[in-house]
């Protein structure tokens, strides 16, 4: 249905139709009430995309993620959605599955949809072209999560990786373990870590990069000796991480804790920890990251770093609304500490 046809049905001009659907203008009572009615009858919708090209916004923020599914993404949407709802916007999800084809084209569909702006946590790659579009446009783009070299510049809400992993080791140092395995899946070499410069910009690197260098960083500042044996190298899968732990068992390697670096990696190790029958945490100490219902119904229940996840997705929003209000923030980046939950899954070694 159109306006044509609800002024049709209400017998006045298009013109007297328009301003009362629109709101715009002004119109006799008797006027509003026959378009009014008119329009209930034939079902009439606004054409929300006419809407928007007209006053220039749609009041809808864009948010493409990797994974609903993960339990990550779908709390910080949660979030999101409740921060961007309250100041009178709605949110609209695309799910890249980790895809740059996918995501490239979710953000072209959005963009011709008027998205007033976006909240991306962007697949890796060396050019995002996709998000440079945006941002060359005018479209307000935060960053959620990760960030690459090639969008140094744009602003980036994330929780501090490299502290949330130096607080999971720090509390195992301090318990008085000295062999700490991690599970990581990032990709890069531990002496590359270890020679970044004090100053080095690091919100551009994989946050399973930062995590690795968060433990690194902790056992260099209590005088442990890092075993590169006991870096676990893992796919961003349970099942790999799973393989990896079993492998560092049936080898021997005598660690006397375990610490995983993201919530796919935590269940993976935990269930090569349990096919091994592996005393927790009489002979092993275990920490998994997020909170996770699973890990407090399992006995002993799982230490975990909490990520603030509802919060982080607030944020994001919050820093998204404050763009598209012309109102710079005072630092571009904002990093949201985790948080440690010590449960029955740590303690001193034997």
């Amino acid at each position: 249905m159109t306006v044509i046809d609800v002024a049709r049905e209400a017998g006045v001009s298009k013109s007297s139709a328009a301003r009362v659907l629109s709101g715009r203008g002004s119109a006799s009572p008797a006027t509003q009430r026959r378009v009014t009615e008119a329009a209930q009858r034939l079902g009439y919708r606004p054409n929300a995309l006419a809407r928007a090209m007209v006053s220039g916004s749609s009041h809808t923020i864009a948010a493409v993620i990797p994974d609903v599914a993960n339990a990550f993404f779908s709390a910080t949407l949660r979030g999101l959605t409740d921060a961007a709802r309250s100041a009178g916007f709605e949110v609209i999800v695309s799910n890249t599955d980790n895809d740059a084809d996918v995501e490239a084209r979710s953000l072209e569909l959005l963009a011709e949809k008027r998205a007033d702006g976006f909240v991306v946590a962007p697949v890796f790659q060396d050019a995002p072209e996709a998000i440079t579009r945006l941002v060359e446009d005018g479209t307000p783009v935060v960053l959620l999560d990760r960030r690459m070299p090639a969008l140094a510049d744009l602003p980036l809400v994330s929780v501090d990786h490299v502290g949330a992993s130096r607080l999971a080791t720090e509390y195992l140092i301090e318990l008085g373990h000295r062999r700490i395995a991690i599970v990581t899946e990032a990709p890069d070499r531990l002496t590359d870590l270890r020679e970044l410069p004090p100053d080095a910009e690091i919100s551009s690197l994989r946050p399973s990069t930062q995590r690795l260098l968060g433990y690194v960083q902790a056992l260099d500042d209590h005088g442990v000796e890092l075993d590169q044996d006991l870096v676990l190298e893992s796919d961003y899968d349970a099942g790999s991480a799973r393989a990896a732990v079993s492998a560092a068992l049936d080898a021997g390697l005598g660690f006397t804790a375990l610490y995983c670096t993201d919530a796919i990696v935590t269940l993976g190790a935990y269930n090569a920890v349990a096919d091994h029958q592996v005393a927790v945490p009489d002979d092993i100490s275990f920490i998994g990251f997020d909170d996770q219902e699973w890990t407090t119904l399992v006995r002993p229940s799982i230490t975990v770093i909490d990520q603030p996840r509802h919060e982080l997705g607030s944020a994001a929003a919050t820093r998204l609304l404050a763009q598209l209000r012309d109102i710079d923030p005072d630092e571009r980046d904002l990093r949201l500490p985790a948080h440690l939950i010590p449960r029955e899954s740590t303690a001193p070694p034997r």
